[in-house]
């Protein structure tokens, strides 16, 4: 098992606020897509696009990325011939918010993983509601992490997998106070967390595969849940 990881390096042709950067790498790698006709095909369809990317790196005091700076971001997937792909064609859109400057791939090989670190939050939603720390249901939380990647496993693999009370061994919150992301106009409440992994397979399958297409909910969207 292994992930494809890009490196993409921008020079800005605007500020961008923190908050909203998450949404213009996320649209901007979706027109990319526009350019090959397969993946055209792919990104109207509601259904797991198996890929994540974090934000812009380095991050700014002010939390305003800057106009004609140089800024990396990276994003991971599982399908070779995918990332290839979106490797070509971000290469060749034409962007309003930055230039690609130069684009770096390696691939990163399955090992065991003690600890995932959200580097940017996640998303979870229960009743199309977000889930807060505040008198949330910490075990309901846990739960709809596994479900969510137990049907990103069989999306991908197409085979069955069961982590139930198998995967989590601990998990501790970073924030005291709901993170967000802009998107569309409303924001997005999401929490950064660190998670103990357990120590059998099936753990360590879903550990790698939040390490490759990310952990909650919105991940080729905005790029939530990425994890380190």
């Amino acid at each position: 098992m292994r992930f494809i990881e890009l490196t993409i390096t921008v020079m800005l042709k605007k500020d961008i606020y923190f908050e909203d950067s998450g949404y213009i790498i996320g649209k901007n790698i979706n027109k990319s897509m526009l350019l090959d006709k397969d993946l055209k095909e792919v990104h109207p369809k509601k259904e797991y696009k198996n890929y994540v990317f974090n934000s812009f790196y380095p991050i700014e005091r002010d939390k305003f990325y800057k106009k004609n700076r140089l800024y990396i971001f990276k994003i991971r997937g599982l399908s070779d011939e995918f990332m290839k792909k979106i490797d070509r064609c971000l290469s060749n859109v034409k962007s309003d918010d930055f230039n690609v400057i130069s684009i770096s791939k390696k691939s990163m090989d399955k090992r065991h993983i003690k600890e995932l670190y959200t580097q940017t939050p996640l998303i979870i939603t229960v009743d199309n509601n977000p889930w807060l720390q505040t008198n949330g249901d910490l075990e309901l939380f846990k739960s709809r992490l596994e479900d969510n990647l137990e049907k990103k496993y069989k999306s991908f693999f197409n085979e069955d997998i069961d982590v139930k009370g198998k995967f989590i061994k601990s998990i501790e919150f970073k924030n005291r106070k709901p993170m967000h992301f802009n998107y569309k106009g409303i924001k997005l409440l999401a929490n950064k967390v660190s998670i103990q992994v357990q120590d059998n397979e099936e753990a360590q399958k879903l550990a790698f595969l939040a390490r490759a297409v990310g952990i909650g909910e919105k991940n080729s969207a905005i790029g939530a849940g990425f994890c380190k």
